[in-house]
């Protein structure tokens, strides 16, 4: 699931995804919240975390409450690539990335993350 505010994050994370993996798209946490809420399955969150912090932080804890243990792929402008490594390399359930990142790194970081080789051909997709 990707849950972004910004038209241009979610498409841009869906054309780095690829065709062959299911995308949903989320208007924000109250989105989010509601398709969670309906049973909407999967292994995976990215999260734009240049939308309201507040509102983004209140959503990291419900997630908790809700007991989801899928990685959380953080994005922000204010992530610097050094940082985000460092990050990235010291958690199990979230990891951090730059916006804008390069061609083909959310790509990759996903399947790291997910566990797959080619997340496009890959039915676990978030």
């Amino acid at each position: 699931m990707v849950v972004s505010e910004s038209p241009e994050v979610r498409l841009a994370v869906a054309r780095e995804v690829g065709e062959g993996c299911r995308v949903v798209a989320a208007l924000g946490a109250t989105s989010a919240d509601r398709r969670l809420d309906l049973g909407v399955d999967v292994d995976g969150l990215v999260l734009d975390l240049d939308a309201d912090r507040r509102v983004v932080s209140d959503f990291l804890c419900r997630l908790v409450d809700r007991g989801f243990s899928g990685p959380r792929i953080l994005l922000s402008s204010g992530f610097r690539p050094e940082a985000s490594a460092t990050f990235r390399a010291s958690s199990h359930t979230h990891f951090a990335l730059g916006r804008p990142w390069r061609s083909g790194e959310l790509r990759s970081l996903l399947e790291l993350v997910l566990g797959v080789s080619h997340l496009a051909e890959s039915s676990g997709c978030p």
